[in-house]
């Protein structure tokens, strides 16, 4: 009798650890259930420990059913390959399918992308000391994080993106000093969350911090980041080099050729129709905020905590040039329609500025530009994360508020 109750005790609890490891890490399950932060959080720190106790009480309860004769071998078969499903898929998804390529990513010249980026495509740029990279959205999804071991013009430099989001974010990958070994884990609130294999502490991308130092906490030194199109790059930036996330033939690895181009089929059906429709994958969102429909894309930045986003249409509207005060620094947000566009950019003189070009050259001097910039990110998951946001903020805006 006692081997028997211990036999269905680790039967029931590998199940259970099994089914809350693909609850809060398995992604498609949050289409479905409404899956609390704190137990992705949970998840993502206790991911081996849950894996490892899993398997170890089926394997105590496999032990006993062949040595003691005790259960039901079709219930410990069909428990088997529950786990094998519930643990394996999501550890298949996020560390072999979302492999993340820090300090191993390949960039190649322009000419050679044509072959996979249209003209008209939307690249996130970062540049330095002479040197710019390109991350197309489609070429950079799969992978989530990406940058090459010499970095960019001498720093070491990573981009980060979130489908979700449709967000890329550069940033140092350094917190207190030490360098950070990210990989993809989660995602909550549609927005992604990595993980640093040396702590096991996630990361948010919007924030860039640990979580357990919250939004406020010291995090990644984020790097300026900026939206335009793939042809406009070509026109700036002649010489920079575009990252593409090539998969590998069959001949080089057939396994991988197979696995990554299911991933990127499910991607595909994925993204897309979460793009072209007003509705979330994952509906867990904490904060709703109706000044804008939720997928329209913003640039929101902050300065000194404080946050603020623009949409393109009112910036143009403008005549291309805004002029702010935020988190008590004066910023110039403007249009370029030669390398179509967006930019921030720091004013550190007492008058505003009434004509700034794409490289920051203005009727005030040069101007650099605002290091938090969200470029083309969706309206719901900026006003998600910064709930307090003003938008389309304007010194005549501020000047009403003051009287």
């Amino acid at each position: 009798m006692i081997w028997e109750i211990a036999h269905w005790l680790l039967l029931a609890s590998a199940a259970g650890l099994a089914s809350l490891y693909f609850r809060d890490l398995g992604d498609v399950t949050q289409i479905i259930f409404d899956v609390k932060r704190r137990n992705v959080m949970r998840a993502i720190r206790h991911e081996r420990a849950m894996i490892a106790a899993s398997l170890l009480t089926f394997a105590g309860a496999l032990g006993i059913h062949v040595w003691q004769e005790t259960g039901v071998a079709l219930l410990v078969w069909i428990v088997a390959f529950a786990l094998l499903v519930m643990l394996g898929l999501p550890w298949l998804w996020l560390h072999v399918g979302l492999r993340d390529q820090q300090d191993r990513a390949t960039h190649y010249s322009i000419q050679e992308a044509k072959q996979h980026v249209r003209p008209e495509d939307s690249v996130i740029v970062i540049e330095n000391n002479g040197e710019a990279q390109a991350y197309p959205d489609h070429q950079i999804k799969r992978p989530h994080l990406a940058s090459r071991p010499k970095g960019l013009g001498g720093e070491d430099v990573m981009m980060s993106y979130c489908a979700m989001t449709h967000l890329g974010l550069a940033y140092k990958p350094v917190i207190d000093g030490k360098k950070l070994d990210l990989e993809v884990i989660a995602q909550h609130g549609n927005n992604l969350i990595m993980r640093d294999k040396v702590t096991g502490e996630p990361i948010q991308q919007v924030y860039g911090t640990r979580e357990r130092d919250g939004r406020g906490g010291v995090g990644m030194a984020p790097w300026p980041t900026f939206r335009m199109s793939f042809r406009a790059f070509e026109q700036a930036f002649p010489d920079g080099e575009v990252f593409l996330n090539k998969i590998k033939t069959f001949r080089e690895n057939p396994l991988l050729c197979v696995f990554d181009n299911i991933v990127e089929a499910i991607f595909l059906w994925a993204v897309t129709s979460h793009h072209n429709s007003h509705t979330l994958l994952f509906e867990t969102l904490d904060h709703e905020d109706d000044r804008l429909p939720r997928k329209e894309l913003i640039w929101g930045f902050t300065v000194n905590g404080e946050p603020v986003a623009y949409t393109e249409e009112f910036v143009r509207g403008e005549g291309n040039v805004v002029n702010a005060e935020v988190g008590g620094r004066r910023v110039v947000i403007a249009y370029d329609p030669n390398y179509e566009s967006l930019g921030v950019y720091y004013n550190e003189g007492a008058l505003p500025v009434h004509k700034i070009d794409f490289w920051g050259n203005s009727d005030r001097g040069r101007l650099k530009r605002v290091e938090t910039l969200q470029a083309g990110a969706y309206w719901c998951v900026w006003a998600n994360f910064f709930p307090e946001t003003d938008l389309n903020r304007t010194d005549s805006v501020r000047l009403s508020e003051a009287a």
